[in-house]
């Protein structure tokens, strides 16, 4: 749920304009970006790796071998971060920025999704569920075994996956960065005043995605970070994701970034500091 999503605004004024009921199907995969779909549609990512002397780390799941990378920024007790980007995030061009902007608060373990750079399988829910499932429990050993605290951090697509991992993990808190409380709210959303028009069928994988659910009796803090112009994840999800949080009786704290974009927050002048106070309350 990066730059490019599954938008059903055109779709829905053609209906509209019909008059009529348009039925749209949504299937299980219309969010992810895998290497295959990137080549079919001439998609070139710009390199952007971890920096040098990063640790490579070749992990195992069901679905094959997990392409990961821990950066080492600080020294415990400060976090371990699991990081778990955007719907077209690979390390091989995005792990550099998403090292930067998380080293501050800790060291940082990336990973390539079940069919994205380094990591083997179909791009499905089931791999990438077993696959975090494996991340989860590489974060929590590391942590533990170096006296760390414990941070899951999602960015967009990552803010699902990081939930999951997350609470597979224990971790001590969970970042959700520009994401939804699920997939139907995501397309909801996109389909604005037109969504009457539109009958909407999502694969049971997507619509079954509930962050607030996921997370009920989660132990952590939750940090929600909303870009107030992002175009891709409107900032009324973050809102809609706070609010429920919070309704759940879990323990949030929601910052906002008005002049960010939905990739961008790391960019913000304040964002440093900001987050770093957040993390430490």
């Amino acid at each position: 749920m990066a730059s490019r999503t599954f938008r059903l605004a055109a779709i829905a004024a053609a209906a509209a304009a019909l008059s009529a009921c348009l039925k749209v199907d949504v299937p299980e995969d219309a969010f992810f970006w895998p290497d295959s779909r990137l080549a079919a549609e001439q998609v070139v990512l710009t390199p952007n790796p971890p920096p040098a002397g990063a640790e490579a780390l070749i992990l195992s799941y069901a679905g094959g071998t997990i392409g990961a990378t821990r950066v080492r920024a600080t020294a415990a007790p400060r976090p371990l971060i699991l990081f778990c980007g955007g719907n077209l995030f690979r390390r091989s061009s995005a792990g550099g920025f998403a090292a930067a902007k998380l080293a501050p608060f800790g060291d940082v373990l990336m990973y390539d999704y079940p069919g994205y750079g380094e990591t083997g399988g179909e791009a499905d829910f089931a791999n990438f569920s077993a696959a975090g499932a494996v991340m989860a429990e590489t974060a929590r050993a590391q942590a533990d075994a170096e006296g760390r605290p414990l941070i899951a951090w999602g960015h967009s697509l990552g803010g699902v996956v990081c939930t999951d991992a997350a609470v597979k993990a224990r971790a001590d808190v969970l970042v959700l960065e520009t994401t939804t409380p699920g997939a139907r709210a995501a397309v909801d959303q996109q389909a604005g005043l037109m969504r009457p028009f539109v009958r909407v069928n999502m694969a049971p994988a997507l619509a079954s995605i509930d962050v607030p659910a996921a997370l009920e009796g989660f132990g952590g803090k939750i940090l929600v970070l909303e870009a107030g112009r992002d175009e891709t994840l409107a900032p009324a999800l973050s809102r809609r994701l706070a609010r429920e949080l919070e309704e759940r009786g879990l323990r949030v704290e929601r910052l906002v970034f008005p002049n960010a974009g939905h990739n961008d927050v790391g960019r913000q002048p304040d964002f440093e500091s900001r987050v770093a106070g957040a993390l430490a309350r």
